[in-house]
């Protein structure tokens, strides 16, 4: 892949912000060693254009950059004319070519899967953004007169159980977590990473690979929110989930 100079621009935003790679990959879940690449615009040491486009988008939103400009300087995967690996010349048995080919075609299909996931997950998170200001308003405007008319049984409320959660990822699995309306986490979650966090009366919870996360609410683990690749969100509170009703995401800005 070609360099586009992508990599200096975030190189010079992120040291102009004194910020240090591992800032970074803490904050986006991204190795060190692609952040690295990505600066010096070595894309052939990335793991694919589907990540490659993601980590670029998740670096530059992490600066507050507008990530639209650079993905425009990218290539587009092309999912139509991409051709699959060819297999050996001389297999040295049935089995083992069958099973090659088999990991190719499971491995292209979680990239394209992640792909999208995340190209949903990101239109969603920004129409949920949109929203969020009147929501905010609204739950302190509540809380407000909640607090006042409620005032000589204050100390009551104090004694109600904080809401304890608990996420562990079993595949790649973008997540954005916020607890009482304020975001705790905005990243992708490894195998077998677990994130923690709790609350005073919720915990919201939005996805994009549904299947992957095993979710516990105050010790008791949940069922899974939906199938691989789906983006979901659940409210966590003591009295159990509550989940919102689904509606198709925005369309996705071409990029």
């Amino acid at each position: 892949m070609a360099s586009f100079g992508i990599g200096a621009k975030l190189r010079k935003e992120r040291v102009g912000k004194g910020l240090l790679i591992d800032d970074i990959s803490r904050h986006t879940r991204i190795a060190p060693r692609f952040l690295e690449a990505i600066e010096i615009d070595d894309y052939s040491s990335l793991p694919g254009l589907v990540f490659t486009r993601n980590f670029v988008r998740q670096y530059a939103l992490i600066l507050k950059l507008d990530p639209a400009p650079m993905l425009a300087e990218l290539p587009k995967p092309d999912e139509s004319t991409a051709p699959l690996p060819t297999p050996p010349l001389r297999p040295r048995s049935t089995y083992n070519r069958d099973r090659r080919r088999r990991f190719i075609l499971v491995s292209a299909a979680w990239l394209l899967l992640a792909g999208s996931a995340s190209v949903t997950a990101y239109m969603y998170l920004r129409h949920s953004m949109r929203a969020a200001p009147q929501s905010t308003a609204n739950a302190t405007k509540l809380a407000a007169h909640t607090s006042s008319s409620k005032a000589p049984s204050r100390s009551n409320s104090i004694t109600t159980a904080p809401v304890q959660v608990s996420l562990t990822a079993h595949q790649p699995a973008w997540v954005q977590v916020s607890a009482d309306g304020r975001i705790t986490f905005i990243g992708t979650l490894q195998p077998n990473e677990t994130k923690e966090v709790s609350a005073a009366e919720q915990v919201k919870v939005l996805t994009g690979n549904a299947g992957a996360l095993t979710i516990s609410l105050n010790g008791k683990t949940l069922e899974s929110l939906g199938p691989p690749g789906q983006v979901r969100v659940v409210r966590l509170t003591a009295e159990g989930p509550q989940f919102p009703p689904q509606s198709p995401p925005p369309a996705p800005d071409p990029l």
